[in-house]
């Protein structure tokens, strides 16, 4: 049997030597594994027959035998392309690269092409789902939005990998590779709740601040009371923010908020960095600004490379100074307070869930997979999914932060 170009039977090629399994042939022959979902990429099986793991890695690796190509990871394993490999006589489905001698290493990552389709489904119902991506019909319950929404994903999540493929779970010793870590990524869109373009574009919850509060460290959360609150803020939605919801008081972190006193003026708060005359500060003084008009802004609290996060009090746009570099960072860092909480908390989680899997006992169980190198592939995209608009030149604090080496991994 072949395939015509899009993928359907009746094409003029044959199916290559080994590649004997029934049910493998068919959802190959209807183009149903030629797809791009949960961080993996087979859309190489719409092309034609699939290579042999000896075409793809030019010359036979030790182990490769019978086994074909369905595509790749979307991650690397120590800086190597991951294959996803299929064996053509059982079915079976591996994440496999070779090693430094030539032998191929793999992890099983389904039992057959049918549980790898199931599997992927899961992980995509939960994203789907929580960004209101699938339409909803009237009625139908929604769950809060929430880190607690999060975990209870995440269980619920696992226990349908298990059932979707059972025997992966009992040939992996209940710790396949892949899966968790995707399903844990995914998960986070739970969150907070997406809004509509008008208004705030997320709904922060106390227990989003909360729990941000204890990743960072410290695990108080600071709710201003209104006289200490200037009159000048005037953005309702973040003076309710701020009211009832709160602020994380963390020792550590890109923020760190004061645990008393009111919201000052950035000018109040930092005198030499805003003159009167507003053309910065005195001569050779490192604090000084070419953002006169943040003087205006509210000192919400210290950031990353000893800048301040300014907040403007009558939209509620969140700005950087260029105290250090004239034009530097881009004045932009987020939308809103409620989405710089959200991308904070987001960064935590991914950091938190980093430390998590490496800490894992040892020795690994995966010969190729490891769970910090698709958190590291994902976490930017992830980020610049929240607020695209932080991500949108170089001189932007993320996209620096990410490409500053000397302090390792965007989430380390």
């Amino acid at each position: 049997m072949g395939l015509d170009e899009g993928g359907r039977p009746g094409g003029s090629w044959t199916w290559p030597a080994g590649l004997t399994d029934g049910p493998s042939r068919t959802l190959l022959a209807s183009g149903e594994l030629s797809w791009c979902y949960a961080y993996l990429d087979l859309r190489a099986t719409s092309a034609g027959p699939p290579e042999t793991a000896a075409e793809r890695f030019g010359a036979g690796p030790a182990g490769g035998e019978g086994l074909f190509v369905l595509g790749e990871a979307l991650y690397p394993a120590d800086g190597e392309d991951i294959a996803v490999l299929l064996d053509g006589a059982s079915g079976a489905v591996y994440l496999a690269c070779p090693d430094e001698s030539g032998a191929l290493r793999r992890d099983l990552l389904a039992s057959s092409p049918h549980a790898l389709i199931a599997l992927a489904v899961v992980v995509e119902a939960v994203t789907l789902v929580a960004t209101g991506a699938y339409e909803r019909e009237e009625g139908d319950e929604v769950a809060p939005y929430g880190p607690a929404t999060v975990d209870a994903a995440v269980r619920l999540g696992l226990r349908e990998l298990r059932e979707a493929d059972p025997d992966l779970w009992q040939h992996t010793d209940g710790r396949p590779a892949h899966w968790e870590t995707a399903l844990r990524i995914r998960a986070l869109a739970w969150g907070a709740e997406p809004r509509a373009a008008a208004g705030a574009p997320y709904t922060v919850g106390p227990d989003l601040v909360e729990d941000l509060a204890d990743l960072a460290g410290g695990g108080i959360v600071r709710r201003f009371l209104p006289d200490e609150l200037p009159d000048r803020l005037v953005h309702a939605p973040t003076r309710q923010l701020l009211t009832e919801v709160g602020l994380p008081v963390s020792r550590r972190g890109p923020l760190t908020v004061a645990a008393e006193g009111p919201l000052v003026t950035m000018a109040e708060a930092f005198p030499d960095a805003f003159v009167d005359d507003g053309q910065g500060g005195d001569d050779g003084d490192e604090e000084s600004t070419a953002r006169p008009y943040q003087g205006e802004y509210l000192a919400l609290g210290g950031w990353t490379y000893d800048l301040e996060a300014a907040l403007d009090g009558a939209t509620g746009r969140i700005e950087l100074p260029d105290w250090h570099d004239e034009d530097r960072p881009a004045p932009y860092l987020h939308r809103d307070l409620a989405t710089l909480l959200h991308v904070l908390w987001t960064f935590e989680r991914l950091r938190s869930e980093r430390r998590r899997s490496t800490g894992l006992s040892a020795p690994s169980p995966w010969a190729v997979f490891r769970p910090r190198d698709l958190l590291d592939s994902v976490a930017e995209p992830v980020l610049r999914a929240l607020d695209p608009q932080a991500w949108a030149t170089e001189d932007q604090f993320w996209p620096t932060r990410a490409e500053d080496c000397h302090m390792g991994e965007l989430i380390e």
